[in-house]
């Protein structure tokens, strides 16, 4: 059994807003507990942003409560058109996560006794506030969430995956069945960093030079994940297109094989740049690839046109139209991201935040 940090700041925020209730005096303690689990979120810009909306909510929602309560009383028919007025309102002010809470504020509200109506829905509101604010300030204050170190540990180990597969790809050294199951596993890889990218750019950082060095950092994040999306679809097409590149001209395959060597090295060079272990000044065979790239695209178009090979219908086909555009493609984002490493390294970084004394964490 694994118990995240998360969980664990629930529970406390759960034990500290029923004390906090009981303390006051409020008998209602168990809404305060409800609006804690609610108000805890993966992030504390989240959970600020929960605060805002829940606090807005819970007030439309015990006020019109109350309206309803004083004007035309409290009939089940009369509850459910005041629900139903307060989702359409949320809903229009796009406040649709905070509908269930807030709904259950007005019912909680209205299924009350008359004689002591307006004490109950202050101590309900009052109940509810104290769990939104108490995990709010546990989620900030204890253990922040910090989620670089699993966004780097997932598109390290999709990125490996990923080579490891096109290298196999282009020496026919693959089976389809496996290949096929693996590029699934890869793109549940690709949402789970999309996920904690999301995350990590919602970290909220409080001086401003950390900030900026954060905010440079996610930059860098988002184009490492892009060049490990075109290194996928690179892989992907090799993997649709394998009978047609199976059959292409043995001086073909070797070309575009030796190309992509060089593209895969870099990439994983890219990334130990990143980490501290490679010189910010080095893989300048990327930097300096538009002579590269020029002569590969020569030397590939030399030899699909010799004669022999205009007559192969493989070189015919759209395959190799789609191979060469996924590894031109490829060579794009891996030249823009390590622009943006070098860049990083050289100018900005900090090596007390360096990703390389980061510890290891479970996928």
């Amino acid at each position: 059994m694994k118990l995240g940090a998360r969980t664990l700041k629930t529970g406390l925020a759960i034990a500290i807003a029923l004390y906090l209730t009981h303390l006051a005096g409020i008998t209602y303690v168990t809404f305060a507990a409800i609006s804690a689990v609610f108000a805890m979120q993966p992030s504390v810009k989240r959970s600020l942003k929960t605060l805002k909306d829940q606090t807005i909510g819970n007030l439309l929602g015990a006020g019109i409560a109350i309206g309803a309560f004083l004007t035309v009383g409290n009939s089940f028919i009369v509850i459910g058109i005041a629900a139903i007025i307060l989702i359409a309102i949320l809903n229009r002010f796009r406040l649709d996560s905070v509908i269930g809470l807030a709904t259950v504020t007005l019912i909680v509200v209205m299924m009350t006794s008359e004689d002591s109506f307006m004490l109950y829905a202050l101590l309900r509101f009052s109940s509810t506030m104290i769990g939104i604010l108490t995990a709010f300030i546990v989620n900030t204050l204890f253990f922040p969430p910090r989620y670089e170190e699993k966004l780097y540990h997932v598109v390290d180990y999709a990125t490996t995956e990923i080579l490891k597969w096109i290298r196999a790809s282009v020496r026919k050294n693959t089976e389809y069945p496996f290949l096929k199951k693996d590029l699934k596993w890869v793109k549940k890889q690709m949402e789970k960093m999309d996920f904690y990218y999301s995350l990590f750019s919602e970290e909220d950082v409080y001086f401003r030079k950390t900030r900026f060095q954060n905010l440079r950092k996610v930059v860098v994040y988002r184009q490492m994940i892009s060049t490990t999306k075109a290194a996928y679809n690179l892989l992907k097409t090799i993997h649709n297109n394998e009978n047609a590149f199976n059959n292409f001209p043995p001086e073909l395959r070797i070309l575009i094989r030796e190309r992509l060597e060089t593209l895969l090295s870099a990439h994983e060079q890219i990334l130990l740049k990143f980490n501290g272990r490679v010189p910010a000044g080095s893989v300048n065979f990327i930097a300096n690839n538009r002579s590269l790239r020029k002569e590969f695209m020569q030397s590939f178009f030399d030899e699909a046109s010799t004669e022999e090979n205009i007559k192969d219908d493989y070189l015919q086909s759209n395959s190799v139209i789609h191979i060469m555009s996924s590894i031109l493609n490829y060579e794009e984002y891996l030249e823009h991201l390590n622009a943006l490493v070098t860049s990083y390294k050289g100018n900005h970084w900090n090596p007390s935040s360096d990703i390389s004394n980061i510890e290891n964490v479970e996928q």
